[in-house]
């Protein structure tokens, strides 16, 4: 729900994830810190035509009352990439997520927006990049700062990430999410799948069955659309299982990262209770956090030492 920031006329920051699919925004006071605003739109840079990023920024504003010339905003995500406001070069890791030194200014038209992108990270021995998880990590961090262990960011390109010393030290992307996307709504599976909420019990239970037999993934998903076809399997149980399928897989063939290691889980329900079941039937405990919380807690840190800079 958005609020207004029109309270005792005191000045106020944005901070912004601005991702591939959706952007979240809050407003933030500079004098408490207290959240005064936020909203989750679609308005991932995939969506915005001919680069109209300062639009969408200034149709934020219209929801808000601001008293101030000057409104700082601070970004981390896709926004930064090649496809978004402004390219902005990726910081080589191993590194520390604390990368304020490395945020970059965006130009903009309108005098009263002062705007800043976070950067990505990148490794070069075994190519990899990320782009937004680097704030959420930092956001963990700045809570939890002696943490040795991996951290997975589940979504559409899944991150498996070493951390230690405070450092990224190591990274690895799974293409889970864009599997799953892929091959619910462009393959044959997509007139079995193509609708329906995730059943976290079906899921973990395929993923279970992929994570043991991982060689028989492809001629899984076969079976999803014959067992359609001649049993009516609902597309609910049909597309959990695919869900599951894409996530077993993946654990499967990240286990260097959790085996034998602290594990935190990061991202939305239900898919991280289906990591946490799966890696627990491993042996593995892991702790799950919330992606929004972690990355706002990682923009106030970043925004805050760019204020004492």
């Amino acid at each position: 729900m958005v609020k207004s920031t029109e309270q005792n006329n005191k000045p106020y920051w944005i901070a912004i994830d601005w991702g591939t699919t959706n952007l979240r925004y809050w407003v933030i006071s500079k004098e408490t810190g207290d959240i005064v605003g936020t909203e989750e739109k679609q308005q991932g840079i995939k969506s915005i035509l001919e680069g109209a990023f300062e639009n969408v920024i200034l149709e934020m504003l219209v929801n808000h009352v601001f008293k101030q010339e000057v409104i700082d905003i601070l970004c981390c995500g896709m926004i930064g990439s090649k496809q978004g406001w402004r390219e902005i070069d990726y910081v080589q890791s191993p590194c520390s997520p604390h990368l304020a030194k490395n945020v970059m200014k965006v130009s903009t038209k309108d005098p009263r927006l002062n705007v800043r992108i976070i950067p990505g990270l990148k490794q070069s021995q075994i190519p990899d990049i990320m782009r937004g998880e680097e704030t959420q990590i930092l956001g963990f961090l700045n809570k939890n700062p002696d943490f040795e262990g991996v951290m997975c960011f589940t979504g559409t390109h899944t991150k498996w990430v070493k951390i230690g010393g405070g450092e990224v030290i190591f990274f690895e992307t799974f293409m889970t999410g864009e599997l799953f996307d892929v091959l619910s709504n462009h393959s044959m599976i997509k007139f079995s799948a193509s609708f329906g909420k995730i059943n976290s019990h079906e899921a973990t239970d395929a993923a279970l069955e992929i994570f043991n037999h991982p060689h028989k993934f492809s001629s899984h998903l076969f079976k999803l659309r014959a067992n359609n076809l001649l049993n009516d399997t609902p597309a609910t149980e049909t597309r959990s299982r695919l869900s599951g399928y894409t996530i077993g897989l993946e654990i499967a063939g990240s286990r260097h990262f959790w085996l034998g290691n602290n594990v935190i889980i990061v991202g939305t329900h239900p898919v991280t209770e289906i990591y946490s079941e799966v890696l627990k039937k491993q042996g593995i405990k892991s702790r799950i956090f919330l992606s929004n919380e972690l990355s706002l807690n990682g923009l106030k840190v970043t925004y805050q030492s760019l204020l004492n800079d």
